[in-house]
């Protein structure tokens, strides 16, 4: 049996899959058209705005009496896919939109991911590190403000260094830096622009040291700082207290390895569930610092649904 799943070069969802035996011409889709139009509002999950910011304030509160340094407070969308509804027009409006992010669909997982977990490709390896987040402007000058305002944020600059610790401290057994004492990251993080938000990014390097594969790699990585918290431990368990709801597969690797060990994977943001009967459920989720203000969390997890939100609606 062979298998891929995983997206293309160009950031669009893959999968196939063989048996041993199978004519691989039998294998081919076969080409349909898509479905009528639809258009559906998701409406507040498990966790509505008022429920999210206790939550936010009550992580402040532990944060600020030592239990940990950061925690990420997930909320959840809902909705329900109309009789006959195509969600490959949902995955057309994403991957259109959003054209710089990783469009995938996975057995009723989809999403646009913006986040390389982790990359290997032929000896090399890589990530591309994603924590903290602003509006973009609604002009030009407004938008450039909007950057120098991340870029120069504390708040903002201490959660992307949490995220950038932990992938350094997940690779650092399997790799090594062009210094050859571990992998290197840039030493300023750069403003990623994206059509709904700014993002500060982070890109890491090394050389495999230990001959591990992608989906090692996954393994070791996953759960990073910037779906979880700091430290690792602490935060999950915060994460089980606070959060009253399953984040599924949401903020968990999804991507693809071949056969030599070499694949890409992303972290599964800006993602919904789609049930086989039709059930929607769609998360975001704010890193939570000292600092944080529950009004002003609740407002960045609203920009990070808006992919899947406009994609539905």
């Amino acid at each position: 049996m062979a298998g891929l799943l995983g997206t293309e070069e160009d950031g669009h969802a893959a999968g196939a899959m063989q048996v041993d035996g199978d004519d691989p011409a039998g294998l081919a889709p076969t080409p349909t058209a898509l479905g009528a139009e639809f258009r559906l509002a998701l409406q507040p999950g498990t966790v509505d705005a008022e429920r999210y910011q206790a939550m936010v304030a009550d992580a402040v509160a532990r944060i600020r009496g030592g239990d940990l340094r950061k925690v990420v407070l997930a909320r959840d969308l809902v909705g329900h896919l109309p009789a006959g509804g195509d969600l490959r027009r949902v995955l057309v409006d994403l991957a259109l939109g959003y054209p710089d992010t990783w469009t995938f669909a996975i057995d009723g997982h989809i999403g646009s991911s913006p986040e390389t977990l982790v990359r290997v490709n032929h000896g090399k390896v890589s990530a591309r590190v994603l924590a903290g987040s602003i509006a973009r402007g609604a002009d030009a000058d407004a938008d450039h403000a909007a950057a120098v305002r991340l870029a120069t944020s504390t708040k903002d600059i201490d959660e992307h260094r949490y995220a950038v610790q932990s992938v350094l401290a997940a690779l650092g057994p399997h790799a090594r830096g062009a210094d050859g004492r571990g992998v290197s990251a840039s030493e300023i993080p750069f403003a990623l622009k994206l059509p709904n938000l700014w993002h500060l990014a982070t890109n890491i390097e090394g050389t495999l040291s230990d001959g591990s594969t992608a989906l090692d790699l996954a393994a070791a990585m996953h759960p990073t700082a910037a779906v979880a918290g700091t430290p690792t431990a602490q935060a999950l368990e915060v994460i089980r207290e606070l959060e009253p709801l399953d984040r599924g597969r949401y903020g968990g690797p999804v991507g693809w390895v071949d056969a030599d060990g070499d694949g890409k994977w992303a972290v599964s943001l800006r993602s919904a569930e789609v049930t086989p009967d039709g059930g929607i459920r769609a998360f975001a989720g704010a890193g939570i610092l000292g600092q944080s203000d529950p009004q002003t969390e609740f407002d960045e997890t609203k920009l990070k649904f808006r992919p899947i939100v406009e994609a539905f609606g």
